[in-house]
């Protein structure tokens, strides 16, 4: 033990109340060591006492010199602290309020302080209910495509007056404004923003999640009890302007909310199930996994309510609804007017809520705003109430799991080859989808590695980064639908195959012939990397297209791919059959079929096929 530590700990003796020094020596090392007081300083559980060190980046946080690294010292300073400078209970009430019911009659030395702001911070929040919230992914939004979690305070009288008196708590980067694309990625990938806790009234989440971002909020009951929800909230007051490191991957949000809940109730230990990555999905299951969600309650986006609205109308009720967002005067007319009372609500309402969806992207246009307000009035004079029923999804909690193994044998180029590969996260368009969105496919860390007849083995490909999404277009919505790759990967140059480096991405549309299916056409460039290339780096602009389909317990996806390299004439085709068949939530198989021609100024003129059988387990 150093010094120091020795010092203040025999200070400390002495302050306390009469006990004999062994027991006052062996009860402060305790409680130093003890899950709680780690909690409280953010310091991982599973660390060594060589390696402790606390995730918060921010010395105002510690009383000691090296409190970041000594739980001891840091609970040596702060029982110090409290006894020559009693208002550090207002700044530390979760430690003030540990050691007071932890080292008896500590209270009794301490000249009370009355906590004036604290306390109407408190009040204010009124909390008798604490709920994880899930925002659902959004692949076009770079800081969202995995989904968020924050918190949300309730006071005792939610289920009657909604939600519009709770709180919410979101840890998040601070990041400068002008900060996007690839500057954006890569200081969040690499701690370079710092991250807060702020806290916001709970309606203002629901606009920026549900109708700027068209995501779907999942909300979680906590079964916390009340001396749980008083120790969370002491100790994020104590987090009031502090900061720590951001990562996207693993000290980012949700990694951040695991640790309030360690605090309120110690010995989870739900933040040390995420050593590398902390995937939000993933942190609402060790939530779930430690039994603590005490009810679900599902809230669509605006997006997903309208579309619902939608369906609910037939081909003729659809154009009067465009027709009258674009004209008012459509009310007069008589296909309108023969409708019945119910039928003209429908329209109207559907309407109304185009124009409002339209404005929050579209800014607030003069004549779209006074036709909204028209459309307004003239519900408000129909008494008709309209029940536009919502299917609610599988919650995604209860999808698949999202690291993948897989095992799988097959052919190439009449050569039998054993395959296994590693997917670090999370879903690709023909995973099990129960629980996730259609046509949506993001994959981080792909590796793959063959061993073909004969023993050679080799590194197929490494992938880094593989996004997909089709966003369906119709006669309301106009997306673009896209797709990015960056990776490594063998291809097949002057009759080898080669290892090269490649970069593509595509633009285009998507359409939904009907909910289970989609048909897509991208504009597509590639940057590849190939030292058998008449120019070691070469630009192809190509083509993809392709159909997939959904069954409830199989997805097809047929595509065909183009690229024609600029400067040496190379050009590459590939077509592909892909068929998954869901064995369990985790467990899949999938049969594939792979075709490839290759031509090149050289005459090198090559047509190949792979077939495979692929066993996958999502774990």
């Amino acid at each position: 033990m150093k010094f120091k530590a020795v010092v203040l700990l025999i200070l400390c003796i002495f302050l306390l109340p009469l006990q004999s020094n062994a027991q006052q020596y062996k009860q402060i090392i305790q409680l130093a060591d003890s899950e709680q007081w780690r909690a409280l300083l953010h310091i991982n559980m599973q660390s060594k006492d060589t390696a402790l060190e606390s995730y918060v980046d921010d010395a105002n946080f510690f009383l000691a010199t090296d409190g970041a690294k000594s739980p001891l010292n840091e609970l040596l300073a702060t029982i110090s602290a409290l006894k020559t400078a009693p208002e550090t209970q207002c700044k530390f009430p979760a430690r003030t309020l540990f050691l007071f019911n932890n080292i008896k009659g500590l209270h009794k030395s301490i000249k009370p302080y009355f906590c004036q702001e604290y306390l109407d911070w408190r009040s204010n929040l009124n909390t008798q209910s604490v709920v994880l919230v899930f925002a659902a992914a959004q692949l076009n939004s770079p800081s969202s495509m995995y989904g968020h979690t924050f918190l949300r305070f309730d006071p005792e009288s939610v289920d009657q007056d909604s939600t519009y008196l709770s709180y919410a708590l979101n840890f998040g980067a601070t990041v400068p404004q002008g900060d996007g694309g690839f500057l954006y990625a890569a200081r969040g990938l690499t701690g370079g923003y710092p991250g807060h806790f702020a806290a916001n009234p709970y309606f203002e989440k629901i606009k920026e999640y549900s109708r700027l971002e068209n995501r779907d909020l999942w909300e979680y009951k906590l079964n916390l009890t009340k001396e749980e929800i008083n120790t969370m909230l002491a100790h994020i007051w104590e987090l009031q302007g502090i900061s720590f490191e951001y990562y996207f991957f693993d000290e980012n949000c949700s990694f951040r909310l695991l640790e309030l809940l360690d605090v309120a109730r110690p010995g989870l230990y739900l933040a040390n199930n995420f050593p590398v990555t902390a995937i939000p999905l993933d942190t609402v299951r060790v939530v779930q996994y430690a039994d603590l969600i005490a009810k679900t309650h599902y809230r669509p986006s605006i997006l997903t309510e309208l579309e619902a609205q939608l369906t609910m109308l037939n081909e003729e009720e659809n154009d009067l609804v465009l027709a009258l967002a674009r004209d008012i005067a459509v009310l007069e007319q008589k296909s309108f007017i023969k409708l019945t009372s119910t039928q003209q609500q429908l329209i109207v309402d559907s309407a109304y809520r185009y124009l409002r969806y339209q404005n929050t992207f579209n800014g607030r246009p003069k004549e779209t705003t006074r036709r909204s307000f028209l459309l307004l009035r003239r519900l408000n004079e129909n008494p008709i109430k309209l029940t536009i029923p919502i299917k609610q999804p599988q919650r995604p909690d209860l999808g698949h799991k999202t690291s993948m193994l897989g095992f799988s044998l097959g052919q190439n180029l009449d050569t039998t080859f054993a395959e296994i590969k590693y997917r670090g996260s999370y879903h690709d368009l023909l995973d099990p989808m129960a629980g996730y969105y259609n046509g949506m496919s993001l994959n981080m860390i792909n590796l793959s590695l063959r061993a073909y007849e004969g023993g050679k083995i080799k590194l197929e490909k490494a992938e880094l980064l593989d996004i997909v999404s089709l966003s369906a277009r119709n006669s309301y919505f106009s997306p673009w639908s896209w797709k990015a790759n960056i990776s490594i990967e063998q291809q097949w140059t002057l009759n080898k195959e080669v290892l090269v480096t490649q970069s593509s991405g595509g633009r285009g549309v998507s359409y939904q012939p009907n909910d289970n299916s989609y048909i897509f056409l991208l504009a597509t460039g590639r940057l590849e990397f190939n030292r058998k290339l008449d120019t070691y780096a070469a630009i192809a602009p190509g083509a993809h297209a392709g159909f997939l389909y959904y069954w409830p317990k199989s997805t097809l996806l047929v595509d065909a791919e183009h690229y024609q390299f600029l400067f040496d004439q190379t050009q590459r085709s590939r077509v592909s059959f892909q068929q998954s068949i869901i064995l369990s939530n985790n467990d899949s198989l999938r049969l594939s079929a792979d075709f490839h021609h290759i031509e090149s100024n050289m005459h090198d003129n090559n047509s190949f096929q792979e077939f495979k059988l692929e066993y996958r387990h999502y774990f």
